[in-house]
């Protein structure tokens, strides 16, 4: 779910085990500079194009041997195929999740969000997405670790339990 800490445990972890992140804020982040800042519909637009953009730069690296952290918003029961679609690799999906409560609060009280993000418009859309599942794990090969961010999280025990998937 958004706000469930996603970002945060990537970039962490990016920087613990020394593997590349493809972050979705971060390239959509850069398709509103270069291509402007609309309404909703544009919004969901660059976030399609931003989750091409992931799934191809996880392609190339991981077809250069070059383990990838991939962090989004994945979609259950629509971005699997996408990830079965990569070049061969060991999948570790680490899943973060918190209470709905919590989740508002952290949404609605981000500082220094780009404002292309429209994050006013989407506080209902995420209660149904919540009530749905919608960003529930994935149905993957794999190895899933689920974290609930609404507690303290230790980056380098989540390290740990992902090296030892690989």
């Amino acid at each position: 779910m958004p706000a469930a800490g996603k970002t945060t445990l990537a970039r962490a972890l990016s920087e613990e085990l020394r593997v590349p992140l493809v972050a979705k804020d971060d390239i959509k982040e850069q398709l509103y500079d270069a291509l402007g800042i609309g309404d909703l519909e544009w919004s969901r637009r660059l976030g399609r194009a931003s989750f091409a953009l992931i799934f191809a730069f996880c392609q190339e690296l991981l077809a250069v041997g070059q383990p990838v952290i991939a962090e989004a918003n994945f979609f259950a029961g629509l971005d699997e195929p996408r990830f079965a679609d990569l070049p061969s690799h060991r999948l570790v999906q680490v899943h973060c999740t918190a209470p709905l409560d919590v989740l508002l609060t952290r949404y609605e009280g981000r500082p220094n969000r780009h404002a292309g993000h429209l994050d006013g418009l989407l506080v209902q859309e995420m209660r149904q997405r919540f009530q749905d599942d919608t960003h529930g794990p994935l149905a993957l090969a794999g190895q899933l670790i689920e974290v609930d961010t609404s507690k303290a999280v230790e980056v380098q025990v989540i390290a740990n339990r992902v090296r030892d998937s690989l």
